[in-house]
């Protein structure tokens, strides 16, 4: 699983969300603590870590932790599954796919 921007840009076109890109707004940000995520790559990991939050792995799933300070923001339009703008305290910036279905959440990283 590649955790990239051009990914995440795909997950959007496949979700209908290329041409509202205009009529999107954001909503009030919220604390974060903590995600529970599909596996991820190592290169991903790495840089997770290197802005001080902490990821624990298991065989099918990894949680994240995130360092106090950390703001999650929904994106709007709401689409089949919720989009988040997380901000970490040293301004690092993720974007989260919410999957209800699984409790899962797919992290892009905005490099």
């Amino acid at each position: 699983m590649q955790i990239t921007v051009e990914t995440y840009a795909k997950v959007m076109e496949q979700e209908g969300e290329q041409g509202m890109q205009s009529e999107s707004e954001i909503t009030t940000a919220a604390p974060l603590c903590q995600l529970t995520t599909p596996p991820m790559i190592d290169a991903a990991k790495e840089i997770i870590r290197q802005h001080s939050c902490e990821v624990v792995e298991y065989p099918d799933h990894c949680m994240g932790t995130f360092p106090e300070g950390t703001i999650r923001t929904e994106l709007l339009p709401r689409l089949r599954d919720e989009r988040f703008e997380i901000t970490l305290p040293d301004g690092f910036q993720l974007i989260e796919l919410c999957d209800r279905w699984r409790e899962r959440s797919l992290l892009f990283l905005l490099l």
